[in-house]
């Protein structure tokens, strides 16, 4: 696994190499030489596929040389952009220093040059041979095999999921059909395959059956003689045929036989594109039956939405364990509570559950034991005899190159911890784990390496929006393990839970490149052994939590001297009473995220980070930005409180702006005299006050959010056509806005919050055909102002959810949402009891209702 993060390393100093290329003035012959050596390297780790075990110290060779190469110029280019602030005066002073440095440069690169080439030339001496990749694939089997020997024959917890899958494999026509099982690795997908496949219905249903376990390097020849080998007993004499005959031989057996077959653990689209042709379509009803960790292989297979396997419930998980640990005997009463807080800490995942009642059941049955697994449960299920890591890790080796990094950065969050979708993001893109591509924005990219780790059962869902997009998410604590723990080896992260000490925070701590502290942030950075160097730490993430953490300007100080390098600062819920000056010594900066409770405006310091992408300052009360912000021309992302006001900038227009929230906006905010739009790709804004004339000219807004009294500007040709989510917020909304907002094409997401309606007796009117692309509507906090609301014919076609939450006059739903027929949802919150009735009457059985 090391190669993931080396690779990603390598690609990095090649991206920095080729951006900084033009400030590296004075070692270009130098630069363009390392750049040719990192390409050899990678290279060879292409070659070095699968012969890991046999160039581990090669590859920590070569992770040395590229953190140093990495060090080199990050520490040139601040070097030169703190030369370039100096005035004429100071730039002669130090124009000895600037010689020494450049020469300095100029032979740790070439020192750095000949490393790799020594290294280079040594790989033959590891006998690497290119495609060798026979290693990786008896290291992958063998986990496959230990995985399915951990697997339970006895379900425990699974009843409903079998109902579930059988009644998908009883439903449908009688064509051929596919079914999925999706799930992490180690959920029970095989278990549940296999208490369906010898279920005593299904077994009566059909009358010919074969089970093939598919693993990672598949091949279809041996697939298609194992399916034989179940179907036929004369599949011994078949194994000197070509695959062609072979698929033949299969189709010919199974074309008149209702037939089931499981697939397990599928892991690409590719097997069933090889194999699917052996499987006719007899028109009797037969059915396959695929397992696999990764959701675009149920989704290639079959046009029915996969089965998506939840984890065990703690009763379930409790009684799976205490049935492998006690072999049917009651749990003794002085081992329960112990018990079931392990059980507990499995979260759910059955191959944990196995794994730790195991490790006890061959262990002494008293309390202390059981405690002290309780109370150390990840460093016992990372040593136990199954590698229960290792198993879990076969999904990690699987991901793509450029998939690996960002699975391991969910290692710098705290266990438990509840992870918001668009700031991991925004932290990905700032810690360059996102590939660049010219045609389309990092964010975009960013979504899709997201919704790949969720498509490949590795992260877990915790809330949605409305519209289905995830909001909050989580990952297992053992995969969290696996990402620390890779994470270390590779220097790729390290977390701290508690203060330091001199020989915690040796020479070895300080390479890691990212670090994550959990602990009170105001005790830690003092707990810094003097004179310790941390300027290889490029991510400082800090998540503590104590009451009245805070950081002084001494800690500050010793903040900005030990991680001069940091392109990640991210301060969490500490409180920041004063912001020195010395922040703006942090050239690489790309991301900064602090709480500072009396800074009322962005100080002149602070926008002198060239580099800054994402600023979040939503915790402090910042009330102007002065024309100093608009040199912040790299800044991507800007979060205030709901006061900042933007000044027109002296003709600047910030290009890369693409969220911006909360500011008070003037009348030449978006599109100044000059006729020019200030931020012209800008995707999302929030705006408190003000006036929007010439927001119609921001082609590329898509989320809009608006709170006060500004319903003037909701008018025709004043808000832009690509909008697809608008929210308001005390607009005094009148019925011409709302007739202006029902003609907006493209509009998917409305929510009207605590607003005073300026409409007819409180009625408020959707008319005809308006509203045709509407999916979510909300009406929150409406209180005694919404009173009645009418929908003419031909509105809202394509509603799907509806809340209402604290409408206490409302007391009907329109009669014309019973020809709604894409509504799914309607829930009510603190709503009338006729409310609920009428919608109960109107819609009955059509719709998802709830009331909370």
């Amino acid at each position: 696994m090391a190669d993931a993060a080396i690779s990603f390393l390598i690609n990095n100093v090649g991206k920095l190499l080729m951006q900084e290329a033009s400030k590296l003035v004075g070692v270009e012959g130098q630069v363009k030489s390392l750049h040719d050596e990192l390409n050899l390297i990678k290279e060879f780790l292409g070659d070095s596929e699968g012969n890991r075990d046999k160039v581990k110290e090669l590859m920590s060779q070569i992770q040395a040389v590229a953190y140093r190469a990495e060090d080199v110029i990050d520490t040139y280019v601040v070097s030169m952009a703190r030369h370039g602030r100096r005035n004429t005066l100071e730039k002669f002073l130090h124009t000895r220093d600037r010689a020494v440095m450049l020469r300095g440069v100029a032979t740790d690169i070439e020192r750095i040059n000949n490393d790799i080439r020594r290294i280079y030339a040594n790989k033959d001496t590891y006998g690497i041979a290119r495609g060798d990749a026979s290693e990786l694939e008896n290291r992958r089997s063998s986990l496959s095999r230990r995985r399915r020997n951990v697997e339970e024959d006895e379900v425990v917890g699974f009843t409903h999921d079998a109902e579930k899958v059988m009644e998908l494999l009883r439903q449908g026509g009688r064509h051929r059909d596919v079914i999925s099982i999706i799930g992490m690795g180690g959920l029970g997908k095989t278990t549940l395959a296999k208490k369906i496949y010898n279920h005593s219905s299904m077994r009566k249903r059909f009358k010919c059956f074969a089970w093939v376990s598919v693993s990672e390097k598949f091949r279809s020849r041996e697939l298609l003689l194992g399916i034989l080998r179940c179907v036929t007993p004369a599949a011994e004499v078949l194994y000197q045929l070509s695959d062609e005959k072979l698929e033949e031989e299969l189709r010919k057996y199974l074309v008149h036989k209702k037939y089931l077959i499981v697939l397990d653990d599928v892991w690409t689209t590719k097997v069933w594109d090889e194999i699917k042709v052996a499987f006719p379509d007899n028109l009797n009803g037969s059915r396959i039956l695929v397992t696999s960790r990764v959701k675009e292989v149920g989704l290639h297979a079959s046009s029915s939405r996969p089965y998506f396997l939840p984890f065990l419930s703690d009763d379930d998980s409790w009684e799976l364990f205490s049935k492998k640990v006690f072999r049917g005997e009651a749990c003794p009463p002085h081992l329960k509570e112990n018990g079931e807080q392990i059980a507990k800490k499995c979260r759910g995942l059955p191959l944990a559950i196995v794994v730790a009642a195991g490790l006890l059941a061959a262990r002494d049955q008293n309390t202390a034991t059981w405690s002290e697994m309780a109370t150390n449960f990840s460093w016992y299920l990372s040593r136990d005899p199954e590698r229960c890591l290792d198993i879990l890790a076969l999904s990690y080796e699987d991901l793509p190159t450029y998939l690996k990094p960002c699975l391991l950065y969910f290692g710098v969050f705290p266990e438990d911890f509840e992870i918001p979708v668009r700031p991991l993001i925004r932290l990905w893109i700032a810690e360059g784990l996102v590939e660049k591509d010219n045609n389309r924005e990092m964010e975009d990219i960013a979504e899709d390496n997201f919704d790949q780790l969720i498509d490949r059962s590795l992260i877990q869902v915790v809330r949605r929006r409305t519209d289905g997009v995830v909001k909050v998410c989580r990952i297992h604590d053992l995969l969290r393990d696996l990402c620390i723990s890779e994470g270390r080896r590779e220097k790729f992260l390290e977390a701290h839970q508690r203060e330091v000490s001199t020989t915690s925070f040796s020479s070895t701590t300080t390479l890691f490149r990212r670090l994550s502290i959990h602990c009170s942030t105001s005790t830690y950075f003092p707990s810094i052994p003097s004179g310790s160097n941390s300027s290889q730490v490029r991510s400082l993430l800090c998540f503590g939590t104590s009451p009245g953490d805070r950081l002084s300007m001494e800690t500050f100080k010793l903040l900005y001297e030990r991680f001069r390098l940091l392109r990640v600062l991210d301060l969490g819920s500490t409180l920041v009473h004063v912001v020195s000056p010395q922040v703006r010594q942090l050239i690489l900066l790309r991301y900064l995220r602090m709480n500072a409770p009396y800074l009322k405006e962005i100080p002149s310091f602070m926008t002198e980070l060239p580099n800054l992408q994402t600023l979040d300052l939503r915790k402090s009360p910042v009330v102007s930005l002065t024309n100093d912000f608009w040199k912040m021309q790299q800044l991507r992302h800007l979060f205030l409180s709901r006061c900042g006001e933007v000044l027109q900038g002296r003709g600047t227009v910030m290009s890369n702006l693409q969220t911006l929230s909360f500011v008070h906006v003037s009348v030449a905010s978006f599109s100044p005299s000059r006729g020019t739009t200030l931020f012209p790709n800008v995707r999302k804004l929030a705006v408190y006050g003000g006036n929007l004339y010439g927001c119609n000219k921001l082609e590329r807004l898509r989320t809009l959010k608006i709170v006060g009294n500004i319903y003037k500007a909701i008018q025709p040709k004043i808000l832009p056509r690509c909008l697809t989510k608008l929210t308001l917020r005390n607009t005094r909304l009148r019925q011409d806005s709302v007739d202006t907002l029902g003609r907006l094409p493209n509009i998917l997401i409305l929510k009207l919050f605590d607003d005073y309606l300026s409409t007819y007796d409180g009625i408020l009117v959707f008319g005809k055909r308006s509203f045709l692309r509407l999916q979510v509507l909300h009406f929150v906090e409406l209180g005694f102002s919404l009173s009645g609301w009418c929908v003419e014919s031909g509105a809202l076609q394509s509603l799907q959810y509806l809340l209402f939450r604290g409408c206490r006059q409302l007391s009907s739903i329109p009669d014309e949402l019973k020809h709604v027929t894409t509504l799914r949802h309607v829930k009510t919150m603190w709503c009338s009891d006729t409310l609920a009735e009428d919608i109960s009457r109107k819609l009955g059985k059509d719709v998802d209702f709830s009331i909370s």
